[in-house]
């Protein structure tokens, strides 16, 4: 390894290779408590750097771990899987390489980030949007792609094409009609000629992607959404049912997202807390009871839903008209959209004297940011998710959790589309989380009429050991109850590769041999959904 810096120095210059304990801290942090040994942090700024970063790694036998911002919060954060290998940090390629309007794409390197993309796409006035994910605006596009994330509107993974890896045997490979020159429909169809590669990079362990192009969406003529409340825990099988036959029946083609009382408390209190300091309320155990309460007083029950609809003013219009009659008599059922918040606000700041439309205007302001997330709009007040059930007040909207006093873990089953079979899986994750003495929060996203992605996350304190050894206990007991019943997770963290790969596995085993072939010395990512 200290022959392998040595090189890396000598090709990326001094500052860009870490290797002291003061400047690697700030890499090893995690959510999910766990530590590696890290011997070194690259920080290439171009392909071509990339390139000799994997050429001296090959030289020296040394194993690389990619990220692209490090914002894996609750899976590994910028963790390897395995310890002793080099980190590869590639945010410094932050280049939007090309974005055409036409046909809504836009061509980037790693370093991207959602915020940084929507920001480029206001200031030149483009009619388009990007599918944003629930995280803050500084995480990156292709790393999210690159695990499979889920953003709202549609799986992350299935708008990435036209990729350029550089392989762990050193090549440098172009994706779909990419590697043709002169194709002028190398953003346009991912598929190109021949077998398609693209299906191997994500959650794959053989190259390191160097650019993609990501699908961005026509901006509508119209935006709304849709927001469902029920009083009822017996409700939830028949609010889940809806959601199906309504995108069934094509009245939406967004992502659904329902979530029990406890994530909506967790992505709304702290925003309704901090507006109530703003307003001049006292910090402290008091002022947050007070917001929570709010939240029950505003009718968010044991369930709420929320679904972003895109169309014309007519397909908006039928869609208010369907969700009504669909969950007539089951769930109380909101639209939102800018006119009513235009309207919304001003009634509030001409009414603001009245106790009772100022808590409104508060309400309005926390739900606000997460409004924007159905409209394609990215927000940092998120972040406060992962703070505020620690109760470690003192980080709120610190951008790097990771260094923080919060612990965080998440599980990922994907379920069928099934009312019975989600209610069935809230008791059991209620049941194993109780026994371990933690609260679950839930959100069970509607992705296709098919399958429905389970996000269930576990918020500890990572300064007491006990409840570590507790959280970890808990998660680690509900990843394989999942592999048990069926439902095996869409995306694990690094502690948890154990559930997924199996050498008996034909599958695994192919996996490890196209690893012999692509990076044979082994060093992208060792261990990363791999045998090897």
């Amino acid at each position: 390894m200290n022959g392998a810096i040595a090189a890396w120095r000598e090709v990326l210059g001094t500052e860009a290779v870490i290797a002291d304990a003061e400047g690697l801290e700030a890499y090893t942090g995690s959510l999910c408590a766990t530590e590696r040994d890290v011997p070194c942090v690259l920080r290439p700024d171009s392909a071509d750097g990339v390139r000799e970063v994997v050429r001296i790694a090959n030289q020296f036998k040394t194993p690389l771990y990619p990220v692209s911002c490090g914002a894996q919060w609750g899976m590994g954060s910028r963790l390897p899987v395995r310890g002793g290998a080099a980190i590869v940090d590639l945010s410094r390629m932050n280049r939007i390489i090309e974005i055409n309007e036409e046909h809504h794409y836009a061509v980037v390197e790693p370093g991207v980030t959602q915020g940084q993309l929507i920001d480029h796409i206001r200031q030149n006035g483009l009619k388009l949007m990007l599918n944003v994910t629930g995280s803050t605006s500084t995480t990156s596009l292709i790393g999210n792609a690159m695990d499979r994330g889920v953003g709202y509107f549609d799986s992350r993974a299935d708008g990435i094409s036209n990729m350029s890896v550089v392989l762990g045997n050193g090549k440098t490979v172009q994706t779909g009609f990419g590697h043709f020159e002169g194709a002028k429909t190398s953003n346009l169809y991912p598929h190109g000629i021949g077998p398609s590669l693209d299906g191997l990079f994500p959650q794959g362990n053989f190259g390191i992607v160097v650019s993609a192009c990501i699908d961005l969406m026509p901006e509508p003529e119209c935006c709304m959404t849709a927001v469902v409340r029920i009083d009822s825990e017996e409700k939830l099988g028949p609010v889940i049912e809806g959601m199906i036959a309504l995108r069934k029946n094509g009245i939406f083609h967004t992502i659904a997202h329902v979530g029990n009382r406890e994530r909506s408390y967790i992505l709304l209190a702290p925003m309704r807390y901090q507006i109530m300091i703003r307003e001049g309320g006292t910090p402290g155990p008091e002022l947050r009871q007070q917001a929570a309460t709010m939240l029950e007083e505003s009718g968010f029950g044991p369930w709420s839903a929320g679904v972003g609809i895109l169309g014309t003013r007519e397909q908006l219009r039928y869609a208010r008209r369907e969700i009504r009659r669909t969950f007539r008599g089951i769930a109380r059922t909101t639209f939102l959209d800018d006119a009513f918040i235009r309207t919304a606000k001003t009634v509030a700041n001409l009414l603001s004297f009245i106790p009772f439309v100022r808590k409104q205007k508060m309400m309005l302001q926390a739900i606000e940011p997460t409004y924007g997330l159905t409209q394609g709009q990215t927000s940092d007040t998120c972040i406060n998710t992962i703070y505020w059930p620690t109760e470690d007040f003192e980080h709120l909207d610190s951008l790097d959790p990771a260094q923080s006093n919060s612990g965080l873990m998440f599980c990922l089953p994907i379920l069928p589309a099934s009312g019975r079979e989600v209610c069935d899986m809230v008791k059991d994750i209620r049941d194993t989380f109780t026994r371990h003495g933690f609260e679950a929060a839930i959100t069970v996203n509607l992705m296709t009429d098919k399958a429905m992605e389970g996000v269930v996350s576990l918020a500890f304190d990572k300064r007491d050991a006990a409840r570590v050894e507790a959280a970890r206990a808990c998660i680690q007991e509900m990843e394989g109850r999942y592999m048990e019943q069926g439902y095996p997770p869409y995306r694990v963290g690094i502690d948890s590769m154990h559930h997924v790969v199996n050498e008996d596995d034909p599958f695994w085993q192919t996996v490890r041999d196209l690893k012999q072939v692509l990076d044979p010395n082994h060093i992208i990512a060792p261990g990363r959904y791999n045998l090897v």
